[in-house]
């Protein structure tokens, strides 16, 4: 097992608490998930089969209010936002590894020159606090 660090506002990816309300959280390459989600699915898996189970998973904004799900987007966007944070501590270490950038795209399914694009550039973050536009007429990176 590897220790990949997690960022600091981390959230689960099943219920979107931050872990600062969650307390710790288990981390794959492509989800988080609490304590309470663990053992709710624990329970589900281990309850026997229901009718509707057998026709695919419930969507969670099923139950959920107009206001509800509206209040629930932004908690959803930065969820998206942490997982590509992620992936990008994943092509740092496959980059740090000696990985080449074909060998990256072709297992995110995309060419060499659009993963350098991708993950070379800094983060959308990054970019409103240094006030860096990208600009086709910037010189290329070093590769």
């Amino acid at each position: 097992m590897h220790n990949v660090p997690m960022p600091a506002d981390a959230f689960c990816s099943y219920c979107l608490r931050p872990r600062t309300d969650t307390g710790p959280l288990v981390a794959s390459p492509l989800a988080t998930i609490c304590r309470q989600c663990a053992a709710g699915a624990v329970k589900l898996i281990d309850a026997a089969p229901r009718q509707a189970d057998l026709s695919g998973p419930s969507t969670p904004w099923d139950s959920l209010t107009d206001d509800d799900l509206l209040s629930r987007l932004p908690d959803v966007a930065e969820a998206g936002e942490q997982v590509e944070r992620h992936l990008r501590t994943w092509v740092d270490a496959a980059r740090q590894r000696g990985l080449s950038w074909a060998s990256i795209g072709e297992a995110l399914g995309m060419t060499r020159q659009s993963a350098w694009e991708r993950f070379t550039r800094p983060e959308p973050q990054e970019q409103s606090t240094l006030n860096v536009k990208p600009s086709k007429t910037s010189a290329p990176r070093q590769r």
